[in-house]
């Protein structure tokens, strides 16, 4: 009997050993793609055929699947979009972070499921996806960058949302998913960039995916608050997000890098 025991714990330890390389190999190859052939088509299909699981059930869970693993397809897509974006003729040294985040993404973030890392992995979809996004939307059209945008709040407001009490969530998951669209459009013609050399390699971080990661800070904690006593929205739990997001943005207002208009 010990012998099978210790059989099952090597079994298990093989089984987690393998998990995470084919992870790691997921994210270090989507980049390869990206740079050895110049384009995201192949590094966003690998992405695509790493989620066959969605689809190997029955098809009236399909849609059920798919919801429940939008949040890792958006930062994954976004994560090759984001490396291609960074340069794709050679590898420098942003690739070389989003690939790192990538692994750490798909190794420790997302397997996790308690009530703070269900947070963090919906914010990191929001912030990584409409970053992607917002560097795009000179080469997007405005209103297929807002119905992305309302595909991007959605799931991340629904991954943190259906973890709650709450199971009538869905009216405030449209909600944000219509802020997080009407913010996009409000930024696509008028958007703050930073922009930031690293070993040579520049790159412009955006202000829209830090000022929605903030507000869905904020209204997560709204929510949480108001479904925890009987609709009514209590200070205390929602005082010092408000602050550490209003203290983020008065500093990213005053030092910013670069104003784009596009009116």
């Amino acid at each position: 009997m010990a012998d099978y025991i210790m059989l099952r714990k090597g079994r298990n330890a093989l089984s987690t050993v393998t998990h995470i390389l084919l992870n790691v190999a997921l994210a270090v190859g989507s980049t390869a793609l990206t740079v050895i052939s110049g384009n995201w088509i192949f590094a966003i299909v690998l992405v695509i055929l790493s989620k066959w699981r969605v689809v190997a059930v029955r098809p009236r869970y399909w849609w059920l699947n798919i919801k429940a693993n939008l949040v890792d397809f958006i930062v994954g897509v976004s994560l090759v979009m984001l490396v291609y974006l960074a340069g794709s003729d050679s590898l420098n040294a942003w690739q070389i972070i989003f690939t790192l985040f990538y692994i750490v993404w798909l190794t420790i973030i997302k397997p996790r499921s308690s009530t703070l890392s269900t947070e963090i992995q919906a914010i990191s979809a929001l912030f990584f996806g409409n970053y992607a996004l917002t560097l795009l939307a000179s080469t997007v059209d405005p209103i297929v960058s807002v119905l992305i945008s309302i595909i991007i709040g959605y799931g991340a407001c629904r991954h943190v949302l259906t973890q709650g009490e709450d199971h009538d969530f869905m009216f405030a998951t449209y909600i944000f998913a219509l802020l997080n669209a009407e913010l996009s459009w409000i930024l696509y013609h008028w958007s703050i960039v930073y922009r930031f050399t690293l070993f040579g390699a520049s790159f412009a971080i955006p202000q829209q995916p830090v000022l929605v990661s903030l507000m869905f800070f904020v209204f997560a904690r709204g929510y949480k608050s108001a479904v925890r006593h009987d609709g009514k929205i209590r200070s205390t739990d929602i005082l010092m997000p408000a602050l550490f997001s209003a203290l983020v943005m008065v500093v990213m207002i005053f030092f910013y890098s670069e104003a784009n208009f596009n009116i």
